[in-house]
């Protein structure tokens, strides 16, 4: 045992990776524990609706900055990853208000979207906005190594999360599923600048339109390609949300909702993780010309060996799971559970591959792949709603397509950079 906690202590790639995830993680444990008062304390419509506003601004939050926060990992020097600070900022910004002029023009499309509650149409744009520079400031930290501080604010996310959404409704019987949501966005996004402020991370004096002019446009294929590809792999993983409430029910959402949080929550603890803290190194050895190839295979590999026991255990437990944690009434979340455990795999193993794409410059080949896994994922939820009138044959459908997708994800890099090696 003392051996391998001088070895953890010695391996610093895999210290950082720890610490970041020791704050996710008691974050996840937050978020898990109260899971179960929330699901007895708001309807699984509350949830569908809940899931719909964060599905569209977590989209466009994500893409605000048209990836060029992705880019800030890559220079050398920390005067062209501030520039591309700067210049992530300004494009948020902008997005965001071009966003909310779209908003006033098709108002009445966006009113009937949220079932006719005109204040989560005005609530879209600064969450937007809060998710798009939470982002920018989390990538930034990732290059600084804050790895503590980004810990720490992952954790008090969650606290604020969850006791704004059990007290509002236990107490006020308010729905506050989405305000503690967003509350909690903004209380991280203070904690970050704060800390970034302090640090002196940012400094103006060194902020020059030229050099920003200059990682404009030569990171030029994050808009181009990157920024397509994120919206539409967040769009098709999300259209099981955005279609159910309008194929089938808003509760059909909130049930598919529940498995998606809380089967996110170990790709959230470990492979987000292991994602900021791989970008950061690999990013770094290829900058310097060494290879990759070594640190991104062992690192997947860990991660699949990681996945084994909860894999199991849900393909074969999952509805009983849901239903002891959750009630009766979400049974049918614990079978979407055992239905879509190998594309939750594929999800929690395939972080180091995605940032591959982005290190390799790979952003136009990866958004052709995107076009033709959404194209796929939409047809696979319409047909299990036209010819035989299920979601489960949706959701069945959509994880087929969804695994195939990921087959060639990773399989693509795995030529690249085997080819890579064998020519180098």
């Amino acid at each position: 045992m003392n051996r391998l906690i001088i070895k953890v202590k010695q391996n610093q790639y895999l210290l950082q990776i720890i610490t970041l995830m020791s704050g996710t993680l008691m974050a996840q444990a937050i978020m898990l524990a109260f899971i179960p008062l929330l699901t007895r304390l708001y309807t699984p419509s509350e949830f569908g609706l809940y899931s719909l506003f964060f599905a569209l601004s977590s989209m466009l939050g994500m893409v605000s900055s048209l990836k060029y926060e992705q880019a800030i990992m890559l220079p050398k020097s920390n005067r062209d990853a501030q520039a591309l600070v700067f210049l992530s900022i300004f494009i948020t910004i902008i997005t965001v208000i071009v966003l909310s002029f779209g908003l006033f023009i098709f108002y009445d499309f966006f009113l009937d979207y949220f079932d006719g509650l005109n204040y989560l149409v005005w609530l879209l744009p600064p969450s937007i906005l809060i998710i798009g520079l939470i982002q920018i400031f989390n990538t930034y930290a990732t290059r600084k190594q804050f790895y503590k501080k980004m810990a720490t604010v992952k954790m008090m996310e969650s606290v604020t999360t969850v006791s704004t959404q059990g007290i509002s409704r236990y107490f006020f019987a308010l729905d506050g599923l989405i305000i503690g949501k967003l509350l909690s966005n903004l209380f991280s996004l203070y904690q970050l600048l704060g800390f970034h402020l302090k640090k002196q991370t940012l400094q103006l004096k060194y902020f020059s339109k030229r050099r920003v002019r200059a990682n404009m446009k030569r990171h030029e294929n994050f808009p181009k390609y990157q920024s397509s590809s994120a919206f539409l792999n967040s769009f098709s993983q999300n259209i099981p949300i955005l279609l159910f409430s309008s194929l089938f029910s808003p509760a059909v959402a909130g049930l598919y909702t529940l498995t998606y949080r809380v089967m996110q929550a170990p790709i959230l603890l470990v492979a987000n993780s292991t994602r900021s803290v791989f970008y950061q190194k690999a990013s770094k050895m290829y900058a310097n010309g060494e290879d990759i190839t070594s640190l991104h295979f062992k690192t997947t590999i860990g991660l699949i060996k990681i996945f084994m026991v909860p894999l199991f255990v849900v393909l074969f437990f999952g509805e009983e799971i849901f239903i002891f944690m959750f009630g009766q009434e979400w049974a049918e979340s614990g079978v979407i559970a055992q239905i879509t455990i190998v594309w939750f795999m594929f999800a929690f193993v395939t972080p180091p591959t995605s940032m591959m794409y982005n290190i390799l410059n790979l952003q136009k080949e990866l958004l052709q792949l995107q076009i033709i896994t959404l194209i796929f994922r939409v047809l696979a939820i319409y047909m299990g709603f036209y010819f035989f009138q299920s979601y489960m044959v949706s959701v069945l459908l959509f994880t087929l397509v969804s695994v195939v997708h990921n087959l060639i994800f990773m399989g693509y890099i795995y030529i690249k950079i085997k080819n890579r090696k064998d020519n180098g």
